[in-house]
């Protein structure tokens, strides 16, 4: 409880990771701040949720675009979207969860 508590009021944080056994309200808890939370305005179009301050950091397409003279984050068409609420399934293995590399090729 506290976790969310303190992820809901630092966006530094990154996120939560939530353990437990079954019927400890887990989800509830999660879904129930996840409708508190504010929407979020974001760069329309970006698949990462780029903040038009760019103050939390740029993907590096973003980056690569602004670089070879791109329009300014600042002059960018903005969107106002719901906060971003992922789950993740219990069984997911790491490789599906952030990906890997096939070092042999």
């Amino acid at each position: 409880k506290q976790a969310l508590l303190l992820s809901a009021i630092n966006y530094r944080m990154g996120g939560v990771v939530i353990s437990g056994g079954k019927g400890t309200a887990k989800s509830v808890m999660a879904r129930a701040l996840h409708q508190l939370l504010p929407p979020i305005e974001v760069i329309k179009g970006s698949p990462f949720n780029i903040d038009p301050e760019g103050e939390f950091g740029l993907d590096d397409f973003t980056r690569t675009d602004l670089d070879s003279g791109g329009t300014p984050l600042a002059e960018r068409e903005t969107e106002i979207i719901e906060c971003p609420f992922v789950q993740v399934p219990l069984n997911v293995m790491e490789d599906r969860l952030i990906g890997s590399a096939d070092l042999e090729e």
